[in-house]
C-alpha cells in the first residue's frame, strides 16, 4: 500500500479539486486556501481544469482526467468544490476511492453521501439584498431577472423573491420574473422581451433584483442604451461578488462568497479529526450582503474607476499578447522534427507568467505510441488514464520576477512512479506550501499532466490557461507529424522502414560513418505467390508479417526495411561488420524454423538471404545494394533448384 505523503511529516497534505483556476471565485478560494494552509500546517495540492465540464464534448472527457490522477488514498483529505463541476460521475469514483481508503471528503454546495457536505447559504444573503430593495427602500414595482429555469440555485432565488414582496404587500402582478439564464446573451434577450411588454402596455418597474452579477451588469448596461439612468431611473441589484462588478458604476449591491468562512470551517473539522456526526447533516456557511450604489444608496461608490479600467485595460492588451506570443510558440514548435527540441524553446514563451517550476509528467513513451498500428493487430487501448511509470520534463525557472526573457534550465524525462506526484515532491512543498496540477490530453485521452509552483500574488493565472490549452496543441501537432512521419516512413504492414524511410536512415547512417563499414543484407521471401494464389491475400499479409517479426527480433540498432511486395533489406554500419552479419543471418534462419514448428499452417515460409559489406567511403550505396542482391538472387535460384 503507498504510504501517505504526509507519513513522518509534522505536517497535512491535502488534495483540493475544483473547476476553472483562472476565474475569479476559484483564484480567490485557491489563494486564501494556500494562505489558510500555511498557518494551519497543512501542503495543499490543487488539482483544477480549464473547463465545468457543461458540454461534456471531447475537450471535457480530457480534463475529466484530472480525477484519476489525484492519488487519494495518500492524502490526509479531499476537498472537492462539486458544485464547479456540472458532471458528477467523475466525482462520484473519487469519493467511492477516498471512503474505501478512509480519507475524508469535504464537498461544497453540491452533497454527496459519505462526505462533509458545506453549503453557502445563499438564500439568507439573498433574502436580505430582496428585503433591503423593498423594505429599506420602498420599491413596490420590482421585476426578477432569474436564472435557468428548473436549476434549484434559479428556483431558491424565486421563492425567496416572491415571498418577501408578498410579506411587503405587493401584488403578484408587479413581480413580473424574465429568465436570462445567468449569462450575458440569454440576459439580453430577456431585456428585449421586457421591453416589448413595456411597448403594449406594461408599467415600469421601480428596480430590477438580478439572480447573479453577470445579469446585472448586462442588465445595466442595456438600461444605458436605452436612456435609463441606475439607480435614478431604476435600481438594480445583484448577486455572487463578481470580480468584474468593482470596475462597474455604479457599484452593485450584491451578495459576496464568504471564502473566509469557507476555508476556516474546513480546517477547523480537519484539525478536529473530521468527527463522523459532520457526515449527518449538512453544514452552512453564511454569506454577506454588500451594499452599492446600484439600489440607491451612496456606499461603495468608484473614486478611481478611470485608474481601475485603465488598469484593467493594460492587462487585456497585455494578455492578448501573450495569447499571440503562445500561438506564436505553437507555429514555430509544432512541426519541429524532435520534440526535445520543441520543448527547449517552451520557457521563452513562460517568463512572463512568473512562475517558480513547472513540471511536464507525461505516460511512459507517449511520443512513440502512435494512433497507427504498423503490427495490423488491433491494438486495446490502455484502461489506465496514467502510466504506472511517468516521464517527466522539469523547467526550473531562472527568473521567477519575469523581468527578462524567459530563461530556465531544462531537465529532460526523470522516471518515477505514478502518484509521486512530482520527483522530490516534498522539497517542494517545503518551499512553496502548494501546486497547482492539471491534465494534458489528446483526443480526449489523457498523456499526463502538469505541475506548477508560484508566488500566488504574482503569478499570471488567466494567462497560464491560455498556455496550458496552447502547450497541449503544440505537442498535439507533434504527435500528429510523428504518425506522419511513420505513415511516410514505416511500412503499414511490417512495422519496418518502407523504401523512403530506409534509403532516408541509411543516408544519414553514410553520413555519419563515412570511415566504417557498411554491411547490406538482402532478403526476399520464397514462394509468397503461391501464398497468396492458394491462400489468399490476407494469408499472403500475414505471412509478410510473420517474416518481419522475425527480423525485428533478430536486430538490435540495425535498419531493416521491406521495399518491396517480398523484399527486405537490412543495413549497419561499424569497424568489423562481418561477424555481426553472420550473426543476424542464423537468428533469421532460426526464427523462420521455429515460426514454421509452431505456426499450424498448412505452409511454411522462406526466404533467400544474400549478404555484401565493404568500407563506406570507397563505395555509393547503389553498390552496396547490387552486390547484395546480386548474391540474395544467387541464393534465390540455388533454392528454386533445391540446392540452397
Amino acid at each position: 500500500m503507498n504510504r501517505k505523503y504526509s507519513e513522518g511529516k509534522a505536517y497535512r497534505v491535502i488534495a483540493f479539486v475544483f473547476a476553472n483556476f483562472f476565474k475569479d471565485e476559484p483564484l480567490q478560494i485557491m489563494k486564501k486556501m494556500a494562505e489558510e494552509g500555511r498557518r494551519h500546517n497543512c501542503k495543499v495540492v490543487f488539482f483544477s481544469t480549464l473547463t465545468d465540464f457543461y458540454f461534456n464534448d471531447m475537450n471535457d472527457v480530457g480534463e475529466q482526467k484530472i480525477f484519476s490522477a489525484v492519488s487519494v488514498e495518500r492524502f490526509d483529505a479531499i476537498v472537492l468544490m462539486s458544485e464547479s463541476f456540472k458532471q458528477d460521475a467523475e466525482q462520484l469514483m473519487l469519493i467511492g476511492q477516498a471512503r474505501a481508503a478512509g480519507v475524508p471528503v469535504f464537498t461544497v454546495d453540491k452533497s454527496f453521501e459519505g462526505c462533509i457536505n458545506l453549503v453557502m447559504d445563499y438564500r439568507k444573503c439573498f433574502k436580505q439584498i430582496v428585503e433591503h430593495m423593498v423594505q429599506f427602500h420602498g420599491y413596490r414595482r420590482v421585476f426578477f431577472m432569474s436564472g435557468m429555469p428548473g436549476n434549484s440555485y434559479t428556483v431558491e432565488r424565486e421563492n425567496v423573491f416572491l415571498d418577501v414582496m408578498q410579506a411587503a404587500g405587493v401584488p403578484r402582478e408587479q413581480c413580473r420574473i424574465y429568465y436570462g439564464y445567468f449569462w450575458e446573451e440569454p440576459c439580453r434577450r430577456a431585456m428585449d422581451q421586457m421591453f416589448q411588454d413595456f411597448a403594449e402596455g406594461l408599467e415600469m418597474p421601480e428596480a430590477i433584483i438580478c439572480g447573479n452579477d453577470s445579469m446585472a451588469l448586462e442588465v445595466c448596461a442595456y438600461l444605458k442604451e436605452r436612456g435609463y439612468r441606475v439607480p435614478e431611473d431604476i435600481a438594480v441589484s445583484g448577486f455572487d461578488g463578481l470580480e468584474m462588478e468593482r470596475y462597474h458604476s455604479p457599484r452593485l449591491t450584491t451578495g459576496i462568497y464568504n471564502v473566509d468562512g469557507l476555508i476556516q470551517t474546513i480546517l477547523r473539522i480537519l484539525e478536529e479529526g473530521c468527527p463522523e456526526h459532520y457526515l449527518t447533516e449538512q453544514l452552512p456557511i453564511n454569506n454577506a450582503m454588500r451594499i452599492g450604489r446600484s439600489c440607491g444608496c451612496d456606499e461603495l461608490d468608484n473614486l478611481n474607476i478611470t485608474t481601475e479600467m485603465l488598469a484593467l485595460k493594460a492587462v487585456m492588451l497585455q494578455l492578448q499578447k501573450y495569447q499571440n506570443d503562445v500561438n506564436q510558440m505553437v507555429a514555430n514548435t509544432g512541426t519541429m522534427k524532435q520534440l526535445a527540441d520543441a520543448l527547449a524553446v517552451v520557457p521563452g514563451f513562460m517568463g512572463s507568467l512568473r512562475y517558480k517550476d513547472f513540471w511536464f509528467c507525461a505516460n511512459e513513451g507517449f511520443m512513440e505510441k502512435s494512433m497507427i498500428d504498423f503490427s495490423g493487430q488491433e491494438k486495446q487501448e490502455d484502461m489506465a488514464d496514467y502510466t504506472p511509470m511517468m516521464d517527466v520534463l522539469w523547467y526550473h525557472n531562472l527568473d521567477p520576477s519575469g523581468a527578462e526573457a524567459g530563461s530556465a534550465d531544462i531537465h529532460y524525462w526523470d522516471t518515477m512512479e505514478f502518484g509521486e506526484i512530482i520527483p522530490g515532491l516534498h522539497t517542494q512543498l517545503e518551499e512553496n506550501d502548494f501546486m497547482l496540477v492539471n491534465t494534458v490530453h489528446l483526443q480526449g485521452k489523457s498523456i499526463g499532466y502538469t505541475v506548477i509552483t508560484m508566488d500566488m500574488e504574482r503569478f499570471w493565472f488567466i494567462a497560464y490557461s491560455a498556455f496550458l490549452a496552447n502547450f497541449r496543441h503544440m505537442l498535439s501537432l507533434q504527435r500528429y507529424q510523428n504518425q506522419l512521419m511513420q505513415i511516410y516512413m514505416k511500412d503499414l504492414l511490417t512495422g519496418l522502414y518502407n523504401r523512403n524511410g530506409f534509403y532516408q536512415e541509411v543516408e544519414r547512417l553514410l553520413e555519419m560513418a563515412e570511415d566504417m563499414f557498411l554491411s547490406v543484407i538482402s532478403m526476399d521471401m520464397d514462394g509468397l505467390k503461391q501464398i497468396n494464389d492458394t491462400y489468399g491475400h490476407a494469408e499472403g499479409d500475414e505471412a509478410l508479417r510473420s517474416l518481419g517479426s522475425i527480423i525485428r527480433s533478430s536486430l538490435k540498432h540495425e535498419l531493416a526495411a521491406r521495399i518491396g511486395g517480398d523484399e527486405f533489406l537490412i543495413a549497419f554500419a561499424g569497424r568489423e561488420v562481418e561477424e555481426r552479419t553472420e550473426e543476424i543471418i542464423r537468428c533469421i534462419k532460426q526464427g523462420i524454423r521455429e515460426y514454421n514448428a509452431v505456426s499450424g499452417k498448412t505452409y511454411e515460409i522462406h526466404a533467400s538471404i544474400g549478404a555484401y559489406s565493404d568500407c563506406i567511403r570507397d563505395h555509393t550505396l547503389d553498390h552496396f545494394l547490387k552486390k547484395a542482391d546480386d548474391l540474395m538472387y544467387a541464393r534465390k535460384t540455388l533454392h528454386k533448384k533445391g540446392r540452397g
